[in-house]
């Protein structure tokens, strides 16, 4: 056949013949000579993957042209390779894979009398029948048009293959081969090895791209391949070292002025270093200055007297100046990223341990702890509220750091002494009913005002006994008027950032229970320190089974939560969106 789809006709046979005939004069079967095609026509041609292709249904001739294309590009390109040589191929894909993540094109060979397949620029060797889409693949559905897998036929079918560039097309005649990609009893347990190591190369060749000129690689196929626990952490590794170069490189100026800019605002900071360099790296203390809404002069007072008013034994000790000169100055929406930034930041050029960051703030910074210590739990080990108030905050989502309240007995402005005491009480009573959460100190000086004689230093040394556990068994994650779209191992998109809601989920062995969701769709993010990812994991809500499967590691995990926090600890290897059925239909799911 001279086209696979409704690409551009060009005339390509001889052309590709004369290029390609040499690549596989050796090869003594067709699906040698199809894997040696994969392997060496895409560098020949200069051919990549990218989204930011001319168009999808494209020829090989305006692929080689453009020297993108995306998934369908490619495999006619490497269909009309093989048909050039004498090998028999065939396009094949997916409308949509059954978990709603996208559609996939990609061939079929006729070898040893049947059809086998491989991923166009995606080869695994010499090995056909191996790609990082065959767990996708094995969930496809037959009797679904739109999630079954369908390849072309030259002749009359009765079916049409389903071109989501052209929904409307029927021309293309079509054969059902969502069999073929079945599970078998017989297939290995655990991702295929070579499909992984496929993957890492394909890494290493995209992280030896200049980084403006790199596709996303959370878009890339290869990035959506299972990889083995060892590729895994190989992986992890390199993306990190890369991450690192990128800070190194884009914001050394940055902390050379000690300025961190978000949008309109602008954030000086100050720190000083104390004591030896532990193993893991030093610790990070951030301590938020007082005043709040009164002039710069006074504020820039404060943050003076921030600057020397704690001395940690080890670690960083950083006080920030506030953006602005309000009474809310810590805990408005900007100070969150400014905050995440600064931790990426000190992550990298002071070797700060991000299992050993530490929140400290007082009167006005107190405030501010009270706001922005449970938004950004899972960026903490422990914090301190010294002489603040907490406004319309809440401490539920405090139950995995540890948290201490230091306050005057005297101090009645704004009645901080009784709320501080009624902070307590509900600590007291949320430790009660969840003892292994919520550890907590809560220090009342009974002859002491707003100011406490430095008693509160004792907060320092209770801090640093704490070390951050982003894998908690249990997650009680409230949010805030300024909402986060991760919290531990949970994560949830624009649609589901919903304020002053809450969600609780735990863990235990393989399963993972939703306890409270005030959303409609939740990500899963997970890792071998977690559970046994080559084992299938149960998601549930009550009784309602959300999933149930293994969940692969992939590259577009490690990626997409490294880019997110950039914190080497704070990396998930693996993820899984769950839906809520509609009540019929989750009904029938709570049978099974």
């Amino acid at each position: 056949p001279y086209a696979s789809i409704n690409e551009r006709r060009d005339n390509w046979r001889a052309d590709f013949y004369k290029r390609f005939a040499p690549v596989v004069e050796k090869a003594k079967t067709p699906g040698e000579a199809a894997t040696l095609l994969n392997r060496t026509i895409f560098g020949k041609v200069k051919v990549r993957y990218s989204t930011g292709r001319p168009k999808a249904d494209q020829s090989p001739y305006e692929s080689i042209e453009s020297g993108l294309a995306s998934c369908t590009g490619l495999s006619v390109l490497l269909i009309d390779a093989c048909r050039a040589v004498g090998v028999p191929a065939r396009f094949v894909g997916t409308p949509l894979w059954a978990d709603g993540s996208g559609n996939h094109s990609w061939i079929e060979v006729y070898h040893k009398g049947d059809w086998h397949f491989t991923g166009a620029a995606e080869p695994t060797g010499n090995q056909l029948d191996r790609a990082w889409f065959l767990g996708r693949a094995s969930k496809a559905l037959a009797d679904h048009p739109r999630h079954a897998i369908f390849a072309t036929s030259y002749k009359p079918t009765g079916h049409s293959f389903p071109m989501v560039w052209l929904p409307k097309a029927t021309f293309v005649h079509a054969v059902n081969v969502t069999s073929r990609y079945l599970p078998r009893k017989s297939s290995p347990a655990g991702p295929d090895p070579a499909v992984s190591a496929t993957a890492l190369k394909s890494l290493t060749t995209w992280l030896k791209q200049v980084r403006d000129k790199r596709p996303p690689l959370h878009k890339q196929d290869f990035a959506k391949a299972a990889l083995t626990k060892p590729d895994s952490a190989k992986a992890k590794n390199l993306l990190w070292a890369d991450h690192v170069k990128m800070i190194r490189a884009d914001r050394a100026a940055e902390m050379k002025a000690r300025v961190l800019t978000h949008g309109n605002h602008k954030m000086p900071f100050h720190y000083t270093i104390y004591g030896k360099k532990p193993k893991n790296g030093r610790s990070l203390y951030i301590s938020l200055h007082g005043g709040g809404g009164t002039t710069k002069a006074v504020n820039d007072g404060q943050w003076n007297n921030q600057k020397r008013l704690y001395k940690p034994a080890e670690g960083v000790y950083l006080a920030p100046r506030a953006p602005t000169n309000t009474w809310n100055l810590w805990h408005q929406g900007h100070i969150d990223p400014l905050f995440d930034r600064l931790i990426e930041n000190l992550i990298v050029f002071e070797d700060v341990d991000p299992d050993r960051v530490y929140l400290m703030g007082y009167s006005a910074g107190g405030d501010g702890v009270y706001q922005v210590a449970p938004r950004m739990a899972d960026r903490l080990a422990a914090a301190a509220m010294m002489a603040g108030h907490p406004n319309d905050s809440t401490p539920h989502s405090l139950r995995n750091i540890g948290f201490t309240i230091h306050m005057g007995g005297k101090d009645s402005a704004y009645n901080r002494n009784k709320v501080a005491a009624s902070w307590g009480q509900q600590l007291d009573a949320l430790r009660k009913a969840d003892p292994k959460g919520y550890p907590h100190l809560v220090k009342i000086y009974p002859n002491k005002g707003h100011w406490m004689d430095r008693l509160d230093a004792a907060a320092v040394p209770w801090m640093a006994k704490f070390r951050r556990n982003l894998h908690p068994e249990r997650i009680v994650w409230r949010q805030d008027d300024v909402t986060h779209s991760r919290f531990y191992w949970l994560a949830v998109d624009a649609k589901n950032r919903k304020g002053r809601s809450t969600l609780i989920a735990s863990r235990k062995g393989q399963t993972i229970q939703i306890e409270t969701s005030p959303v409609k769709r939740l990500t899963i993010r997970l890792n071998d320190s977690m559970l046994d990812l080559d084992k299938p994991i149960r998601i549930q809500s009550g009784k309602l089974k959300l999933h149930e499967a293994v969940v692969p590691r992939t590259l577009a995990a490690l990626s997409t939560t490294l880019q997110e926090r950039g914190d080497p600890n704070g990396v998930f290897t693996a993820e899984v969106s769950i839906e809520w059925p509609e009540p019929d239909s989750a009904k029938e799911t709570a049978k099974k």
